[in-house]
């Protein structure tokens, strides 16, 4: 709506429209009822009083003279209009802004199942803290296809703080902390139209609202599910690491810095770079694993440093497998280290 002056009544020339001026029993119409009747009631008796002191001729002429005025008054009632004040144009609501999802959030819907957590004790590269292997239930959940990249980072937050220097881009971010990803996920949830699933409190700590349907980290068992995607071997691809070249950046081919993201060939889920380019942090605390099947867990209820997983540009072929862990302090930063979200199930653990 464009804000202006009100526009002043327009005349056509000095001479007005005569006045129309309303018949008596057109003012009549508009006396009150209480009034009307009264009125009505006294000239009634005074005619019938007359009447009957008057001669027969009088009586019978003053009749035909009444009945005549009572067909006219019928003949020319008008009806009564009655007039509202007019109700001013109601202004339209505003339509609903809808949500402002950000760009190149592709998410890939990952089925729910059961699978073998950790790596067997003569797997090549392996870690003492890899097991032992132990069953665990996913529920179905969507997974962001790629890293986050520096681009979306910048897009939801207003801030690049990726390495190398330069201008934002398809690389995936790093130099964030464990703290930065969950304020991100919360900040991209709100652009989303979702409900977050972070309250950060005054001493930064977290907890995880598990009826919100926004944007989250993964947890380490749906990383690790996520990565596998169906496989049992030390890559999501099988356990030649001479085929990591078609699958990862690492210290073999990414000269020593990040690549762009979606480069490289995906797993049979359909995620890209689960192997190399940066680490991913996770929702975990860091601990050792137990033996117990476990269902949708979320790790230990508290703990000092949280789960990293994937391997990195830097790393070797060793640190890529999907079974590998890693850790580091929630407010820590280094150009090895990104996240990717993820979304769902309705009914988070």
């Amino acid at each position: 709506m464009i804000a202006g002056r009100l526009a002043r009544p327009r005349f056509f020339g000095k001479r007005e429209a005569p006045r129309l001026r309303p018949s008596l029993l057109r003012r009549l119409d508009y006396v009150p009822a209480g009034p009307a009747m009264a009125l009505g009631m006294a000239s009634g008796a005074l005619l019938g009083g007359g009447l009957l002191m008057a001669t027969p001729l009088a009586a019978g002429a003053g009749f035909v003279v009444l009945l005549g005025l009572a067909v006219r008054l019928a003949r020319s009632g008008e009806p009564i209009t009655v007039i509202e004040p007019a109700t001013p144009p109601q202004a339209p609501e505003p339509a609903p802004v809808p949500p402002q999802p950000s760009r190149d959030v592709a998410m890939a819907s990952i089925p729910g199942g059961v699978f073998s957590m950790g790596s067997a004790d003569a797997e090549q590269g392996r870690s003492a803290d890899e097991g032992p292997v132990h069953a665990v239930r996913v529920s179905a959940f969507e997974c962001m296809r790629h890293p986050v990249t520096r681009r979306l980072y910048q897009e939801v937050t207003g801030n690049d703080p990726g390495w190398p220097a330069g201008e934002a881009d398809e690389r995936p971010v790093n130099q964030v902390s464990w703290y930065d990803a969950v304020d991100f996920c919360n900040r991209l949830s709100l652009r989303a139209g979702l409900t977050p699933c972070y309250h950060i409190d005054a001493n930064r700590q977290v907890a995880w609202n598990s009826a919100a349907d926004g944007f989250r980290l993964l947890t380490e068992a749906e990383w690790e599910y996520a990565c596998r995607a169906g496989s049992s071997t030390r890559y999501s691809f099988g356990d030649d690491e001479r085929e990591l070249e078609r699958h990862a950046w690492y210290a073999q081919n990414a000269g020593d810095s990040p690549h762009p993201v979606g480069r490289k060939e995906p797993n049979r889920w359909g995620l890209y770079d689960m192997h190399g380019n940066v680490w991913e942090w996770c929702w975990d605390c860091y601990a050792p694993y137990s033996a117990a099947a476990q269902d949708n867990p979320t790790g230990p209820s508290g703990g000092k440093e949280r789960v990293l997983r994937g391997g990195a540009f830097h790393y070797w072929a060793e640190n890529l497998r999907s079974a590998d862990r890693n850790l580091g302090w929630p407010e820590y930063r280094s150009d090895g280290i990104g996240f990717r979200c993820a979304r769902g199930p309705r009914r988070q653990p």
